[in-house]
């Protein structure tokens, strides 16, 4: 059973603001030793979001890898849908134009899977759906790492967390379609009317209505999300396939750094929508903290938990922001070793005062 360390949303106090509250939560969690080189992992948000985690979260946990005699630097990787994250020059730019700069950091922020998203080391990890996951070369050459997760819902995992940065933001883009590869999908014949907004957001050349390039399609979906006439249909369990594998793939990172990872799940406005999404949706739940762990499947199953405490009181869970089940991912990082959904939650203030 892992602890995991809890501070309400609610303040009183100006001690008690969140810089810091991460100042009382880094020690705690922090596998950082003298000469580490330091990962900081983020997610800047697309630009058009305005609900990503703030830059002065990842301010406060660089300042004290720091004052921890770590060398710190704050990253990200590239993504398979267009956007500001397709590859590293727009990804830092964007990254830039949210905020996310060595002046607000004091870290410089590095495009971890390189230019393209090719740059990778290959982890076996032995899972029941993959062998091996490809991590991104910067993460994986880290000595250690802080993951700081946003919180909030996900069209493809139910909920993306602390979990979905490992199994997903950690890699590469080969790795990346590994995952997602079970949901290439096909066109309805019936249903598509050519208007080609599918062809337009596909990066990749892999779309000629009504026809899809299966070796050139990465299974991502954004495709199926812009199509007005809901034409572009995935494999029947296509959602359920590609959970499992991103929970497995989680377990290649935390191999990579053998173990050296500590992990804040910011969970503050918490919307529907991915950060990768270029704009922020109405919230879904009230602002709920901060929870921090060593353990990442503890880390999301409690966050899961205090979320739906609160949607309860609605009649709802977080399954039905999108009807998805996001314990499929979180049960699979489970068994493949990347820690336990048994946890024992522990009050910051307390805990600390004891510790």
């Amino acid at each position: 059973m892992s602890d995991v360390l809890f501070q309400n949303a609610k303040i009183t106090k100006p001690q008690d603001n969140q810089p810091e509250q991460i100042k009382r939560i880094f020690p705690q969690i922090s596998p950082v030793k003298d000469g580490d080189i330091v990962a900081v992992k983020i997610h800047p948000g697309e630009l058009g979001n305005t609900t990503h985690l703030r830059p002065v979260i990842a301010r406060t946990v660089v300042d004290l890898v720091i004052k921890a005699g770590g060398i710190p630097f704050v990253t990200d990787t590239t993504t398979l849908y267009k956007g500001m994250k397709l590859n590293a020059a727009d990804l830092i730019n964007g990254a830039a134009m949210n905020g996310f700069t060595h002046a607000s950091m004091n870290a410089p922020f590095i495009v971890a899977d390189g230019l393209r998203g090719g740059e990778a080391r290959k982890i076996e990890i032995n899972g029941e759906a993959l062998d091996s996951i490809t991590v991104a070369s910067a993460i994986a050459e880290a000595d250690s790492m802080i993951v700081i997760s946003h919180a909030k819902g996900h069209p493809a995992s139910g909920f993306g967390g602390a979990l979905k940065h490992l199994g997903m933001g950690c890699l590469d883009r080969a790795g990346k379609i590994k995952v997602h590869e079970v949901g290439r999908p096909s066109i309805d014949p019936e249903k598509c009317v050519l208007c080609g907004d599918c062809v337009e957001i596909c990066p990749w050349g892999a779309i000629t209505p009504p026809d899809i390039d299966q070796s050139k399609c990465c299974g991502e979906l954004s495709c199926a999300d812009a199509c007005p006439e809901e034409a572009i249909v995935p494999p029947q369990g296509a959602t359920d396939r590609m959970q499992k594998r991103l929970g497995e793939a989680a377990l290649g990172p935390i191999k990579a750094l053998e173990g050296k990872i500590g992990y804040i799940n910011w969970v503050y406005d918490l919307t529907p929508g991915c950060d990768c999404f270029s704009f922020s949706g109405e919230r879904f739940v009230e602002d709920i903290g901060i929870l921090a762990s060593c353990d990442p499947v503890a880390l999301d199953a409690a966050t899961i938990d205090k979320i739906d405490e609160q949607m309860k009181l609605k009649g709802s869970s977080v399954f039905n922001v999108w009807g998805v089940d996001p314990w499929v991912h979180i049960e699979a990082a489970e068994k493949a070793g990347c820690g336990r959904r048994e946890y024992k939650m522990k009050d910051l203030a307390l805990y600390a005062s004891k510790h």
